[in-house]
């Protein structure tokens, strides 16, 4: 009886353990043809360290403004930065003549707007805020710390 009950006590600890599901979906324009991405594709994109989807097609880039969640996981899951060395790295290619960093907005209506009304446009955005006023292209899985 007692094993029952500690695999029991086991598996309800595996199952609410201090994580959770925050996924994260990189969307785009509903027409999007431009070819289909990987997460490393994406880090480029979103560092200018290459300009264009598969297609050839110049992308315009889209980030949630500073101290969104969603950008915070963004960085972390997929650019593999915090907010200061981000920072740091568009100071640097500005410096060295460089464009700017990629817009920001702030909240997930003005990013569903910009996406669905920006033919080459791309952003992330929490999965559970998607509409279909954009196409999901790939998926980010983000596990939260309650």
């Amino acid at each position: 009886m007692f094993k029952t009950f500690r695999a029991l006590f086991v598996v309800l600890a595996i199952i609410s353990s201090n994580a959770t599901r925050a996924d994260l979906a990189i969307i785009a324009h509903p027409d999007y043809e431009g070819g289909e991405l990987t997460e490393e594709m994406v880090r480029k994109l979103f560092l200018s360290e290459q300009a264009s989807f598969p297609s050839g097609h110049k992308a315009e880039i889209l980030n949630h403004s500073s101290g969104s969640q969603d950008r915070k996981y963004f960085f972390e899951y997929v650019l593999k930065m915090g907010e200061s060395r981000h920072k740091r790295y568009w100071s640097r290619k500005k410096s060295a003549g460089k464009h700017g960093s990629p817009k920001e907005l702030n909240n997930y209506e003005d990013v569903l707007s910009w996406v669905a009304n920006t033919p080459l446009g791309i952003a992330y955005i929490d999965k559970r805020m998607v509409n279909d006023s954009v196409k999901v292209l790939l998926t980010i899985d983000v596990f939260e710390d309650i």
